[in-house]
């Protein structure tokens, strides 16, 4: 495995590590009787979606910048899908923490989400840069 891909990795795992923590702090503390034994299958469950999402990110971004392009707006309507479907069905499953799982999520998702942003806009100005400094040495 590429050591740039490792390292956004472990940096999803530093950000699942994080949230989690500050989950239970918060559930312990301010949100008691709000806490639902699914949180962490769900910390769990974002942390192996957006890793396998930036690998196929990462690929992408060796290929065209129309096809990453492409790319990224498809993936990201697919993790989205991936999530509305969890949260239909812990809601079916279990409506009385629904309320909790759900806010759980969402504040999870912005929180993954901007990291990817973070991440990728990172990726993108590196590789620019790259391609700007060929462009310099081919003139």
């Amino acid at each position: 495995m590429d050591k740039t891909i490792r390292r956004i990795i472990f940096g999803l795992i530093i950000l699942s590590f994080t949230l989690f923590l500050a989950g239970i702090l918060l559930f312990n503390t301010l949100l008691t009787g709000y806490y639902f034994g699914f949180f962490p299958f769900l910390i769990l469950l974002l942390l192996c979606v957006n890793s396998a999402f930036f690998i196929f990110f990462y690929k992408s971004l060796q290929k065209s910048p129309n096809q990453f392009v492409r790319n990224f707006m498809v993936s990201t309507g697919i993790k989205i899908l991936i999530y509305f479907i969890l949260v239909l069905s812990y809601i079916l499953t279990s409506p009385k923490t629904a309320i909790p799982f759900a806010i759980t999520l969402a504040v999870a998702y912005i929180t993954y989400t901007a990291y990817d942003l973070l991440v990728m806009i990172s990726l993108l100005k590196q590789r620019k840069e790259i391609r700007d400094q060929a462009d310099q040495l081919s003139n």
